[in-house]
Parts: structure tokens; C-alpha cells; sequence
């Protein structure tokens, strides 16, 4: 299968020994053909790693460290660059046989672990579907054209363009994403399919509803910690809250508890982070829209000087409670949330469960309508 490159472009998001078997990886190839003696490597895009093989009588092998999770790689034999002699796949923890009669990587069989066999019916199922590759590449030329010279209108033009190509592999895409939940394969097809076609809601609805295993992928763990702060924070949906105590302005506490039989926003942030207040407006006219209908707002400061802290609530004029252990980034809690990056908001149910993860702006408002008509 050849490389894709506007399929690679979607990769890129932004090797301690251990005595584990089960957290490393064995790959095993052998293809006729292959350049006797050509260095064989295995890049990671996403984990920023390289191991390598040799050829040696059309075989070569690969054991690398898994320790952090599955992502997709970039299989490279020789040092020329050329796509045809390269392959990319989603790998994990296990074993990965790949045979063939060559040329490279073409019709070649894949077999070994579970997440093989996932892989390989993305490939039939989903990537076959993918039409137009360099009709999008070329696409994808224009939009960082247009993104340079600063052209909103070409950029959403050429946008809708792209949609229109990649929508048959992305809604495949999406269907086996939901088929397999649990699927650390799908970390794949969530990074560098529907992370292009996707709204950021939508995506965050996804990781979401993601099972353990593909949680735990390096992927999807890179993809928490860019939509929520973290995936600790992520696996709090639809948990009862941690229970937090912090000092309000006077110096008194203010608990979650206090608040019970309400719809409580949990909201993070600082009087520094500049997204936090500039979200401030929106905030307080969903607060006064819905403070007589069960709703209230508890913002916890990530900040380690209260004069700094009490500036900024002045300024912001924000009238629902405050509270912070003036901690900053060492807040445990904060921690307690696994709160990575700010602004961070979490909706808690009157029973004190989390029902909502990043709920600001219009996904904030939206929730609200549903549950407090």
C-alpha cells in the first residue's frame, strides 16, 4: 500500500529496556526482493522515535518499546525516500508478521496480534475509500498558501473542497470508529482522518466515548491532552466529581458540597491565561440566564498570588463563587481533575456526577437547554 501523504500530514498534531514482553514490540518481515543489507526504519511521527533493522536474505526484524501505547508508524526500507518502498500502520505491544513477493510492501500479507487484524480491515474497509489523494495534497498546498496571506475566504473555499473529497473515508472511518471503541486501531483513523473533518466537539465527543484500551493508545493520549489537558480528566465523564475543598476570597472554605442540588460548573483557570478571560463575557451571561433555574458557577484559580487573583475578579466583574489554594500549577486541586492546561470546565450534575467535560461557550450553553428546561 502506497504512503499518502495528505494522510501523513494528518499525523502530525501538533527506549528504556523493560523486562515486559508484553509492552514491546516484535516485527517480523519477510518480502522478496527486499535490498540485501538497506537499513530498514521504523518512525514514529507522533512518539518522535526510530528504531532500525537490516536486510538480510529478504527478512528483517524490528523489536521497539511500546511502554507508552499504540500510534501509527512509517515502515522505510533504505534511505532513498521513496513512498513506494514504504508503508504506514497502526502498531502496538505484540507481535506483527508481514510477508509478501514483493515489490516492498505491495499485496502484502499482514498477520500476528489482535490489532493486526484491525488494522488490516481498515485498510479494506476504510482506506480504500480515500479517492483523490493528490487532488487533496494539492489542496493542501493552497490551504497553507492561503493561510499565509492571511485569505479566510479561500481558506473555507478550499476547506469544503477537501470535505467533499474525504467524505466517503472519513464517514467509513467514523462508522468503524464507533464499531470499535476499544479498538487502539481507531486512534488512527481519529488522528489523521476525522481530526480533519471533524468539529472539535465532535472529536471531543469521540475520545470520550473511547473504551480503555484505545485510551491508552499514545495517540489518543497526546489527543486528550490536547482537547481536555489530559486523559485523566477525560475518564471522569459520567464519574461522581472529586470531592474539593478551596478558600473563597475571605479566606473561608467553599466545597463542591455546598452546592448540592444544582448544576454545578466546576470552571478552572487564572487571572494570566489570557483564553480564561477572554471566555469570561460569554460565561457570565450563560450564568445570568440560568442562576434562577438550578444553575451556579464555582471557578477554581490556578493562581499563586491573591492580589493578582482578586485584580482579576474585580476587572471580570464575576459574581458567582470563587475559590483558589493559590497554588498555581502545583494545585492538588487541580490535580484532582487532572487538569493539564487551563481553561478546563467540567458540568456536574445535582447527584454530583460529571455529565459534561469542556462544557463552555456553546457546548455549555446547549447542555444546559437540555437538562434545564
Amino acid at each position: 500500500m502506497r504512503m499518502n501523504k495528505g494522510l501523513l500530514l494528518g499525523l502530525a498534531l501538533c527506549t528504556a529496556y523493560t523486562a515486559n514482553a508484553q509492552k514491546r514490540l516484535q516485527l517480523d518481515v519477510n518480502i522478496k526482493g527486499l535490498p540485501q543489507g538497506d537499513t530498514v526504519f521504523l518512525w514514529g511521527p507522533l512518539t518522535s522515535t526510530i528504531d532500525t533493522g537490516y536486510v538480510k536474505n529478504d527478512h528483517f526484524s524490528i523489536n521497539a518499546d511500546m511502554s507508552e501505547g499504540g500510534s501509527t508508524y512509517i515502515l522505510q526500507v533504505g534511505t532513498n525516500g521513496k513512498q513506494e518502498q514504504g508503508t504506514f500502520l497502526y502498531l502496538e505491544a505484540g507481535k506483527v508478521n508481514i510477508t509478501g513477493n514483493g515489490p516492498f510492501f505491495e499485496n502484502a500479507t499482514y498477520t500476528g496480534s489482535p490489532f493486526v487484524a484491525d488494522w488490516v480491515d481498515i485498510k479494506k474497509n476504510v482506506l480504500s475509500k480515500e479517492t483523490g489523494a493528490a487532488e487533496i495534497e494539492a489542496l493542501q498546498a493552497k490551504l497553507e498558501n492561503a493561510a499565509r496571506l492571511g485569505d479566510e475566504d479561500a481558506q473555507v473555499q478550499i476547506r469544503t473542497e477537501m470535505n467533499k473529497l474525504m467524505q466517503p473515508a472519513s464517514e467509513a472511518a467514523l462508522d468503524w470508529v464507533k464499531k470499535h471503541p476499544n479498538a487502539g486501531a481507531s486512534s488512527f483513523l481519529i488522528n489523521a482522518m476525522l481530526s480533519q473533518t471533524l468539529s472539535k466537539n465532535d472529536i471531543k465527543d469521540l475520545l470520550t466515548s473511547l473504551g480503555p484500551d484505545a485510551k491508552n493508545t499514545f495517540t489518543i493520549k497526546k489527543m486528550m491532552t490536547q482537547f481536555f489537558g489530559g486523559s485523566a480528566m477525560a475518564n471522569l465523564i459520567n464519574k461522581p466529581a472529586p470531592a474539593i475543598t478551596v478558600n473563597d476570597t475571605d479566606g473561608k472554605p467553599v466545597s463542591l458540597a455546598d452546592f448540592k442540588g444544582k448544576y454545578v460548573l466546576l470552571d478552572f483557570w487564572a487571572s494570566w491565561c489570557k483564553p480564561c478571560r477572554e471566555a469570561i463575557p460569554a460565561l457570565s451571561a450563560t450564568y445570568n440566564k440560568y442562576k434562577d433555574k438550578g444553575f451556579t458557577i464555582l471557578s477554581v484559580s490556578l493562581d499563586d498570588k491573591k492580589d493578582k487573583w482578586m485584580q482579576a475578579i474585580a476587572e471580570e466583574k464575576m459574581p458567582w463563587a470563587q475559590g483558589s489554594d493559590l497554588k498555581g500549577g502545583g494545585s492538588p486541586v487541580a490535580a484532582k481533575y487532572g487538569v493539564a492546561a487551563i481553561p478546563a470546565a467540567f458540568l456536574i450534575s445535582p447527584d454530583g456526577n460529571i455529565i459534561e467535560i469542556g462544557a463552555v461557550g456553546e457546548r455549555l450553553e446547549k447542555k444546559l437547554s437540555e437538562v434545564l428546561k
